[in-house]
């Protein structure tokens, strides 16, 4: 189950495998925000067509107005995957391979490397690593069919990230790795030569169509209200509250449009925990989602789950009324009520007795695309705890309880029961995790997948015993719009 642990022994050896890769960090190892020099104004879209052909590159967008955070990343010092349990590291060291569950590599990379609170663990974990802390019979996502073939845990160590917030350009680092050449001052003159080299505009996105096929659902329409009758019917037994079901859209797009992809989608839908990642050879993963799954900053823990959706109006009269009609519904309420339970008890796991606390509850939030109602959840984690306890929350929380259900491990075998094919990344979380024991993670929600020449998004809604399934259908469509938009195309009949 979720608590469960590996043997100490087993965790030292894991660490000394990792420390093979990449040493520990120095014992006086310091972190700094250091000013970059900017000779013009840059905007985070051209710092991204200068960086974006580099290994490993990353960028998690926090799209615009204050208090939006920008990172990029590049060359990563180390990467971490994870597939059917089965884990790859390499770096400076080469790289190993061995048996081992996303959880467990987690840990033991804290424990073999934590404390430079500015060194980044940035990449996602994958909707199926639920099923390494829960039995989830007699269907398991993990028995679904595995056609998208990415890992199921990617997350790339990095020791410098530049980056743009309110008070401009910095480099965020620490020299706990890296002292002399290569070094702390080196890779300040490094960012600052490329923030010189950024083009004064950002290419444009390429204009039509661009994926190169019909694009398909799986389940189709009919296939996917038939999965919500089932859900509705299992509601209406006792078996669960509430589940997440998810259809997938998939279409051909060749490699060279997978950044004209992210442009077009950013552009139509701009988000506050966006992320790009270039795994190379053609593959990677886009994500404009605007749901915080976990944040810890100084041990204070928060989760803002979303629930009830509606699309934006044609006009603004229509609008309002939209916005007031999810505002109303008792049926969304509900809906978030249920996650709201189930995020609360997933925090209450961890964290001090008595802190986790709901701070606002049903809030409206309006999108682009879309409205919403978001709820949030706060509480402390034990004093004196440790980096280690960032992969203790995740372990009590992971999966986000909004793409799940409740209860939630019922849940989880429900909606592998009626889902035809794995999540993977979507679905997940997402973001940057500090060895220091600070994070940011996202729902990998309004998530799109490229790889072997096709691109994938997955979207969901939450199933009630209220549920209509030509509605829920329809749901499932408003949130595809944006993809859809970007993608310059619509869903095949």
């Amino acid at each position: 189950m979720w608590s469960d642990r590996l043997s100490e022994t087993r965790r030292r050896r894991l660490v000394e495998r990792l420390r093979t890769i990449l040493p520990a960090p120095g014992l006086h190892a310091r972190g700094a925000m250091t000013p970059l020099r900017v000779l013009r104004p840059i905007t985070p879209e051209q710092l991204a067509e200068e960086l974006r052909r580099e290994p490993g590159f990353a960028w998690l967008d926090g799209g615009g107005g204050a208090g939006s955070v920008h990172r990029f990343f590049m060359r990563p010092l180390a990467v971490l995957t994870v597939r059917k349990r089965r884990a790859s590291v390499t770096g400076p060291g080469g790289r190993a391979a061995f048996s081992a569950g996303g959880f467990d590599l987690l840990e033991a990379a804290f424990a073999a490397w934590g404390g430079p609170a500015r060194g980044l663990l940035v990449g996602w974990l994958g909707y199926e690593l639920g099923a390494e802390l829960e039995r989830l019979q007699p269907t398991s996502p993990v028995d679904l069919a595995d056609d998208l073939k990415l890992p199921d845990l990617h997350l790339a160590l990095h020791d410098n990230a530049i980056r743009l917030d309110d008070n401009g350009w910095h480099l965020e680092s620490t020299d706990a790795w890296r002292s002399g050449a290569g070094g702390p001052g080196d890779r300040v003159r490094a960012a600052e030569a490329r923030l010189a080299a950024a083009r004064k505009r950002e290419s444009e996105p390429e204009t039509g169509r661009l994926a190169t096929g019909p694009v398909t659902g799986s389940p189709n329409g009919r296939g996917f209200m038939a999965a919500v009758e089932q859900a509705v019917s299992r509601i209406r037994r006792g078996q669960i509250y509430q589940v997440n079901l998810c259809r997938r859209l998939e279409a051909p797009l060749p490699a060279d449009r997978i950044w004209p992809l992210w442009q077009r989608l950013r552009a139509v839908t701009p988000a506050d925990h966006g992320a790009f990642f270039d795994l190379g050879r053609g593959r990677a993963v886009l994500s404009v989602s605007p749901e915080l799954f976990l944040s810890v900053r100084d041990g204070s823990v928060e989760t803002r789950p979303i629930k009830g959706t509606r699309p934006r109006g044609a006009t603004p009269r229509e609008d309002r009324a939209l916005a007031r009609e999810l505002a109303e519904s008792a049926k969304d309420r509900a809906e978030l009520a249920m996650i709201v339970d189930v995020a609360r008890n997933d925090l209450g796991r961890v964290c001090a007795t008595g802190s986790v606390e709901v701070v606002r509850h049903a809030e409206l939030v309006t999108l682009p695309t879309l409205h919403h109602t978001v709820s949030t959840v706060r509480g402390k984690l034990p004093a004196g705890a440790d980096g280690g306890a960032a992969v203790s929350l995740l372990r009590a929380a992971f999966p986000p309880a909004s793409i799940t259900g409740a209860p939630k491990i019922q849940a989880m075998v429900v909606a592998a029961a009626e889902e035809e094919k794995r999540r993977g990344p979507a679905m997940g979380a997402l973001g940057w995790l500090s060895l220091g024991g600070d994070l940011e993670l996202a729902v990998a929600i309004r998530t799109a997948v490229a790889t072997g020449g096709r691109v994938a998004y997955h979207a969901g809604c939450g199933i009630t015993a209220e549920s209509d399934p030509e509605l829920e259908l329809e749901e499932t469509a408003v949130k595809a719009r944006a993809f859809l938009t970007a993608l310059g195309a619509t869903e095949s009949p």
